[in-house]
């Protein structure tokens, strides 16, 4: 008689390779799902047939009470015109352009040469004669010649009338002529300033017209 053996004992499988059997089964069934597509989409489509349904009666309810969303909410202000921007970035842009044109006046001003006010050009020329006064010779030689002309005329009272006539009239003549002699001659001349305005100056000296001159402590001079 065969001797029965008893069937050996099955021994249970380790925790952790059933936790790895049951990882490898899930990774698995997510790939190939996934390859199938079967797996949804994370975007997340509402259908267009929900959306009526939604909106349907938030319409429902708004028409009775007669109070869209425009009137739960406030008005939106108007649009501008088109031109507005365009309006509005001249007038930003006006300052500056103000400040650019006043920048660049002064910078003119600072270049352009100061007007000078001493210097002109000799617009008109007089003569003036300023006679002198006698110094008494004249007027003693000439009544000496006077008389002695005076004397040869006549005779007796009436020479002796003529030579008193000569001789004042001599002494007359003779005054005259010194003062002539040494008279003195000047010059009236009228300036034009270069700012426009008009001088007269006393010059003892000729100047001719249109000539350049500059106007130092009340005299003429070149310039």
């Amino acid at each position: 008689m065969t001797p029965l053996i008893p069937p050996a004992s099955k021994q249970p499988l380790h925790p952790l390779l059933m936790t790895a059997a049951v990882a490898v089964l899930l990774f698995c069934s997510v790939g190939i799902a996934a390859l199938m597509d079967w797996l949804p989409s994370s975007s997340g489509h509402s259908t267009p047939a929900a959306t009526p349904s939604l909106s349907a009666p938030v319409s429902e309810s708004a028409a009775p009470d007669g109070h869209g969303a425009a009137g739960s909410s406030a008005p939106l202000p108007p649009a501008p015109p088109p031109g507005a921007s365009l309006r509005a970035q001249h007038y930003a842009a006006a300052p500056a352009g103000n400040g650019g044109g006043a920048a660049h006046d002064a910078a003119q001003a600072v270049a352009a040469p100061a007007v000078c006010r001493h210097c002109g050009v000799v617009e008109s020329v007089r003569t003036i004669r300023t006679r002198a006064n006698g110094s008494g010779v004249g007027a003693a030689g000439g009544a000496v010649v006077g008389g002695l002309l005076g004397h040869q005329i006549g005779g007796g009272s009436g020479r002796d009338l003529a030579t008193m006539a000569g001789a004042i009239g001599g002494a007359v003549v003779g005054n005259q002529v010194e003062g002539n002699m040494n008279a003195r001659t000047s010059y009236e001349v009228t300036v034009r300033l270069d700012d426009g305005k008009r001088r007269t100056v006393h010059s003892a000296a000729a100047w001719q017209q249109g000539e350049r001159i500059r106007i130092v402590q009340g005299q003429l001079r070149h310039g």
